[in-house]
């Protein structure tokens, strides 16, 4: 035991930054995240400031008889997030592959841990709370854990998966934590973590006729589990989500959010209404929940169609960046890394404005860098972090390896 943990602090000493990999940071990421971010804290001043009744002059007026609670708290986690960012860079990447089995271990510990904590927001047990209105959800940082096992898992294979015999234990390996908050219930978690293992196994190389058969057998498992829907009060409002995506006018009660939301959006016209507008949607509070999960629907109303699309253009630079560099990295452990943050920022961002718009049910998916909340800031820049990590040793390599290159063709 006392060996391990010797070999532990010794392979975090050899693996610790140098400073010149500073020279290899990929900055139009960073700068990207940053962009978001703050773009971010100003959507979420708007989403939670009080009604007017005329616009404010100034924007000091507007800093004056406006709350600033929430976006300073937001500033405040974002500057945490880019610690947290710096902390995961500290470290080499493959450290974190080496011990990917025992933060897999971590991991499920955390989500059985808080089983047991009192039920809290949304009737879930799934964050540790302290304070008032203080949490940490343990499945949000499980997200950053999950893509480096899942990278592990995949890069070790000496062939793509082909078939059910290779996939049943990838899937085994899944399901363990995925149960785990199932049982919070958290379906929405749940459905990031499928959808990271998803894109690794598409990646891995494999083919069309297991993609149809684990399409069936999750179409043959969906059938009782809808059953098991329409027949328990207590998943009761997970159906009633369905049926409001089905037909939203059918339930004008359990919908305001979502109809008020989808109004909100196309109401800010082409340039948008501005900050703290009078009579604005986000002022009066007639979307809930509108400065986390449906802040896009403020983006919508406070800054029009081109603010919009300004984010989603941010967004698909953001993936962009974020695949163009998988495909250029060598190590099998390292691409598959980037491909799994790129999957989780994917889902997250088509999940969430797909909902707002009404083309996906609502699971209560945050929009990334821009929905207001310590756990889900944390975990995207921690998973920026691994991204930079990996970008950064990459480039590395890649450029002492033109060096000897260049030094060989000399003598």
């Amino acid at each position: 035991m006392f060996s391990r943990i010797v070999a532990f602090f010794k392979g975090l000493r050899e693996g610790q930054f140098n400073r010149s990999l500073m020279r290899y940071f990929d900055w139009p990421l960073f700068l990207n995240v940053l962009a978001i971010s703050l773009f971010g804290v100003v959507t979420i001043f708007s989403a939670t400031s009080s009604e007017v009744t005329e616009k404010p002059a100034t924007i000091m007026e507007m800093l004056r008889t406006q709350s600033l609670t929430y976006p300073r708290l937001q500033l405040i986690w974002i500057v945490a997030g880019v610690v947290a960012m710096f902390v995961i860079i500290y470290f080499n990447y493959e450290l974190y592959g080496k011990y990917a089995n025992t933060l897999y271990v971590v991991n499920l510990l955390m989500l059985l841990f808080v089983l047991g904590v009192e039920a809290g927001r949304g009737g879930m047990n799934a964050f540790f709370t302290w304070g008032s209105d203080r949490g940490f959800q343990p499945s949000e940082l499980g997200k950053v854990i999950m893509i480096i096992c899942f990278a592990k898992a995949f890069s070790v294979r000496m062939k793509p998966v082909m078939h059910m015999r290779d996939i049943i234990p990838l899937v085994l390996f899944m399901a363990l934590p995925m149960v785990l908050i199932l049982a919070q219930p958290d379906v929405g978690t749940a459905l990031v973590y499928m959808a990271v293992f998803c894109v690794m196994v598409w990646v891995s190389g494999t083919n069309w006729k297991l993609i149809a058969s684990v399409v069936a057998c999750a179409v043959l498992i969906f059938i009782p589990v809808w059953y098991f829907l329409n027949n328990s009060s207590a998943e009761n409002f997970r159906l009633t989500r369905i049926l409001i995506w089905l037909d939203p006018e059918s339930y004008p009660d359990e919908a305001r959010q979502v109809i008020n939301g989808q109004i909100a959006l196309g109401s800010g016209g082409l340039f948008g209404k501005g900050l703290v507008s009078p009579g604005s949607f986000a002022s009066l509070g007639y979307i809930s929940d509108d400065h986390t999960d449906f802040i896009f629907s403020i983006v919508g109303e406070s800054f029009g169609l081109v603010g919009a699309c300004l984010l989603v253009l941010g967004y698909i630079l953001l993936l962009g960046r974020l695949l163009y560099q998988s495909m250029r990295i060598e190590d099998p452990f390292g691409s598959y890394i980037v491909v799994g943050v790129f999957a989780m920022m994917l889902f997250h961002v088509v999940e969430n404005i797909g909902m707002v718009i009404g083309l996906l049910p609502v699971t209560g998916i945050p929009l990334p860098f821009m929905s207001y909340g310590g756990s889900n800031m944390l975990t995207n820049m921690m998973a920026i972090g691994l991204a930079e990590n990996v970008i950064m040793r990459a480039r590395q390599k890649e450029s002492h390896r033109r060096v000897r290159n260049v030094r060989v063709r000399k003598l």
